[in-house]
């Protein structure tokens, strides 16, 4: 043995053999070295580099200072003793220190031996490297901790995230936290680069699976919490960054890839089959496995610590606002893709953000219902008062609200928000940026799919080898590309469900804030705590709930809209068959629906209304109207407790979106009248149903000179001025279709210049849409008036409503049979949907329905626009040759009562002729029965005239200013004299003959 003179340390070994120590052959063992030379052991000996030793005992310190001469061994070879294993001969020092840490815990658990203290050095100079890494230069440890995360995937063999954690734990000891994080990030991030770099050339199918497991190691463990805390830093980009630049993140790859392009304008990969109808399940199983991975990991970095959850809240806080313009990019006509392609993150990213999202609000959702746990003014927090209050969305308070607030006027808060709000907003605000663009992208690029569809049928008919027909044809293999891409991402059957159930949840909140009662609202008020808290699930007693809590001034309008658009894009996209599998949603949607269509109290966005009556046409139980769903069961409309409310809500919405001050664009009015058409078509099935209309048909004639006219009225009123414009711009566009037609025929097009031409075929195109349009709206509202009237009568016959009424039916019926029918018998009726035969058997129907009134029979013949004796001829010469044959009896019977009422009304006319000026109506100028003045303009008119003209406008006509019903005064004295001049005239009449 070396002498104490000739080694300083051997006085380390001395002192190693009166104490405890470590003992040598556990060296061997664990660390791989030797002191001994006459060891056999199959490892490297370093008598040569620290001390010749055969002690069975060693001090800590010499084993220490051995172990940090091993570590920095540029060459091991030279040291092997015997046959040493790869182990022993490892260089790179991460490496080597991992393996003595997982072959220290082996000896530990199988032998029982104490490693402690050799387990303690391996840590330390585990930290060292990581703290000073230089002094082991040219080694890399991010290089060598990356090989062995990729190389440890074994779920049941967690040495490497153990050995991970405990060294991450003693540099968190050995340093200040900051300058901590600072060694780990000066490690990690070269490892994240790496791992970021190798997920940008993935795609769905090639995705690596071991890529989510690396990721794994930094959250796992909330000991080692700050490796989240590294992991989030790294991928948040500026706080200014745009929503692009949070693709180019960590996190941002992973949500590129999907089955759409990773960005806008990038290449789509998949079904380049020509089949529209395509789906693939393989592809819908990658997606949602992936999507499930991004989930997994987002939800350990939100649970890992306070502090990775505050920076994961405001990554996606940040990133939401970021892309804020993806909402307004289909919203504008003037904005175009290009201009926020580059701005924006692209459809898979935020579309998979939201898949993420909406499984965080798994716990939201039934039956453990923690939405009632979200707060209603979330939306009103000012910037300001964000961070004490804990809102991670920017700009959550200039969101759209379901009713407005004064300028000025501080809206209600809470004291603090908890996660599941910051949860529920935050994906109702992500769907709102990702799927409603893609649901819109949908139906564009569908109908330039159609279109091009027409364009190539057009010119392969013709010449099918030109270069035209070839670029058609390359054009409609993009198209169909892309509308199955589309399609096949919003369709996935695992996120559709997810999606399904949040907003089942969503409705289920909303009901349950507008149903909120005074005294539980006033308790809030004392808490500063304004969520349901528990499912009070009350009846619906009215259309408005008696009390509307002020915080509906802070619940975006946004939360309907997605509902909406998540239910509308159902049918589109034949996801129906998955909301089929859920039945108890529909019950929530359907209650939900109800209440806020039919109420302005609760939002005051009549478009929004509009399209909640579009979302509960989703929930009608079978084909209606031509709609293109596939047949389900659904009772909703024949058991739900508030099923009786859907009538007068839907003539509430119905009536809503006309009035003064919530008037909508003439043609989006019929857009979204067209599903009402189709849900009252089936409501007309159901006798209690039908029942609801009657009643509120005899509430109606009970309430004509009510302040607001009452909603069946006005709901008439509309059907008709509806039916009579339709039928006229119908009328007028198939007039000028024929023309273009005849032109075209007689080769008037030929000597055209081809920009003419041109313009000619794009008119055709264009009338043939409009006409087809009108013609199927106004069939829909000729239908509803069949039905109506079917059961329904007085109302229709009142004075306020019989004349306008009958000249509506005679002005359609001499249009479609009379002399001048010609003129609109276009080439291929089909097409425009114009089945003039199948209008005037509805018509007929609805005269034969009203036919038992005599005030309408009088009506009828005293039509001077449209009506003649011959009119009826002319619709029975048609019946016979349409068969109608059945009706042809009842029209002969009513066309003899009309003629014999208009001779009488003619004689009493005649009779009447000579009336003074002040006994006539000064509008339409018949002699008055039941005069009335009006308060302001002093003007005396006919009761039923102004009646008439309140409908529409509930102003005096004569000076505009404002009038109801109510503020008319019967003029008694003109009326008794106006009676007793008619009685007189008849008297004088009866001497005579």
């Amino acid at each position: 043995m070396t002498s104490i003179e000739e080694n300083p340390f051997a006085a380390l070994l001395q002192e190693g053999a009166n104490s405890d120590g470590v003992p040598h052959k556990l060296v061997e063992e664990v660390l791989l070295f030797t002191l001994n030379k006459a060891s056999s052991s199959a490892v490297l000996c370093l008598a040569d580099v620290v001390v010749e030793t055969s002690e069975e005992m060693l001090s800590e310190d010499l084993v220490a200072h051995a172990l940090f001469e091993r570590l920095m061994l540029a060459e091991t070879s030279q040291y092997a003793a015997g046959n040493a294993s790869e182990m022993a001969m490892e260089r790179r020092a991460m490496r080597y220190l991992k393996g003595a840490f997982t072959r220290c815990g082996l000896i530990q658990a199988e032998r029982k031996i104490d490693c402690s203290k050799i387990l303690a050095l391996i840590l330390n100079n585990a930290s060292t490297c990581m703290r000073q890494p230089d002094l082991f230069a040219p080694q890399s440890f991010g290089a060598q901790w990356m090989e062995m995360f990729e190389q440890d995937e074994d779920e049941h063999d967690t040495s490497t995230q153990e050995f991970l954690i405990r060294v991450t734990c003693k540099v968190m000891e050995e340093v200040e936290p900051i300058e901590a994080l600072g060694a780990l990030k000066a490690i990690f991030y070269p490892v994240l680069t790496e791992l970021q770099k190798n997920i940008a050339k993935l795609n769905l199918i090639t995705m690596k699976k071991n890529t989510f497991w690396i990721l794994g190691y930094f959250v796992r463990d909330k000991r080692a919490a700050v490796l989240g805390e590294l992991l989030i830093d790294y991928t948040t980009p500026n706080p200014r960054a745009s929503g692009s630049e949070y693709m180019d993140t960590l996190l941002g790859s992973l949500l590129c890839i999907s089955i759409l392009p990773k960005t806008q304008t990038g290449k789509y990969e998949f079904f380049q089959e020509l089949s529209i109808n395509q789906t693939d399940e393989a592809l819908w199983a990658l997606l949602s496995h992936h999507q499930q991975s991004i989930f997994l990991l987002v939800k350990q970095l939100l649970v890992l610590s306070p502090e990775t959850k505050k920076k994961t809240l405001q990554w996606v806080g940040n990133c939401l606002d970021a892309n804020v313009p993806r909402g307004h990019l289909w919203s504008s006509i003037n904005a175009s893709l290009e201009q926020t392609a580059h701005s924006t993150s692209s459809d898979a990213f935020m579309t998979n953000l939201t898949a993420v999202l909406v499984r965080l609000c798994a716990p939201l959702c039934m039956p453990s219902l923690k939405v009632l746990l979200v707060d209603p003014t979330y939306c009103a927090v000012p910037n300001k008062d964000r961070q004490a209050k804990g809102v991670s969305m920017l700009r959550a308070h200039a969101e759209t609200c379901l009713l407005t607030s004064e300028e000025g006027e501080e809206r209600l808060t809470a004291e603090k928000y908890n996660f599941v709000t910051e949860i529920f907003y935050m994906t109702h605000k992500c769907f709102e940026l990702s799927n409603i663009p893609c649901i819109e992208r949908f139906v564009r690029v569908l109908r330039e799919l159609q279109n091009t569809q027409m364009a190539y049928g057009e010119i392969v008919n013709s010449d099918p080898n030109s270069e035209v027909a070839k670029n058609l044809f390359r054009m409609i293999r993009d198209q169909i590309q892309q509308v199955l891409t589309i399609k096949n991402t919003l369709a996935e059957p695992t996120n559709d469900m997810y999606l399904l159930k949040f907003f089942e949840a969503s409705a289920i909140w909303l009901t349950e804030i507008a149903m909120l009662p005074r005294e539980i609202y006033e308790q809030c008020l004392d808490k500063r705590d304004f969520s349901p808290q528990v499912f009070r699930n009350m009846e619906l007693l009215s259309d408005t709930p008696p009390f509307v809590a002020p915080y509906m001034q802070s619940v975006p309008e946004s939360i309907i809209d997605n509902i909406s658009a998540f239910l509308n894009a159902a049918r589109k996209l034949n996801g129906e068959q998955y909301i089929n599998i859920y039945f108890s949603a529909h019950d929530a949607f359907f209650k939900m629906i109800i209440l806020f269509m039919g109420s302005s109290a609760l939002v005051k966005n009549p478009h929004l209304r509009a399209k909640l009556a579009e979302a509960l046409e989703f929930l009608l139980p079978s084909r209606i109207m031509g709609s293109h769903r596939k047949t389900f069961v659904s009772h909703v409309f024949d058991n739900h407790p508030d099923r009786l409310k859907v009538v007068r809500s839907l003539l509430n919405v119905f009536v809503s979106i006309e009035m003064t001050g919530q008037s909508v664009q003439f043609e989006q009015k019929f857009n979204y009248r067209r599903p009402m058409y189709a849900i009252m078509e089936f409501l007309w099935t159901k006798p209690e149903h039908v029942q609801c209309f009657r009643d509120l048909a005899v509430e109606a004639e009970q309430n004509m000179d009510a302040i607001e006219p009452p909603i069946f009225l006005r709901f008439i009123n509309l059907l008709i001025n509806d039916a009579i414009f339709l039928l006229d711009e119908s009328l007028s566009n198939l007039e000028q279709i024929k023309q273009l037609q005849q032109a075209q025929d007689n080769g008037e097009w030929e000597s055209l210049p081809h920009t003419e031409r041109e313009q000619h075929m794009t008119n055709l195109q264009h009338l043939g849409m409009l006409a087809r349009f009108d013609n199927i709206i106004g069939r829909d509202t000729i239908n509803l008036l069949k039905l109506l009237t079917s059961k329904i009568k007085s109302i229709f016959c009142h004075n306020s409503m019989v004349d306008r009424m009958a000249a509506m039916l005679n002005y359609f019926l001499l249009n479609l049979v009379g002399p001048k029918k010609e003129r609109f018998k276009v080439k291929d009726k089909k097409e425009f949907e114009f089945d003039p035969a199948q209008t005037v058997i509805e018509i007929s129907h609805i005269y034969i329905n009203l036919s038992s009134d005599e005030s309408f029979c009088l009506a009828v013949s005293q039509d001077g626009r449209s009506y003649s004796e011959q009119l009826f001829s002319y619709a029975e010469n048609i019946l016979i040759r349409i068969g109608g044959g059945q009706l042809i009896g009842d029209m002969s019977e009513f066309a003899v009562k009309v003629a014999r009422m208009g001779a009488q009304y003619k004689e009493e006319q005649e009779l009447l002729a000579d009336a003074p000026e002040e006994y006539l109506d000064p509008i339409i100028s018949t002699l008055m029965t039941d005069p009335v003045v009006l308060p302001s303009s002093k003007v005396t008119v006919d009761r039923s005239t102004i009646a008439r003209h309140l409908l529409s406008d509930q102003t005096d006509p004569f000076n505009r200013e404002p009038l109801t019903m109510d503020k008319v005064k019967s003029n008694e004295a003109l009326k008794q004299e106006i009676e007793s001049w008619i009685q007189g005239k008849r008297e004088a009449a009866r001497s005579n003959s």
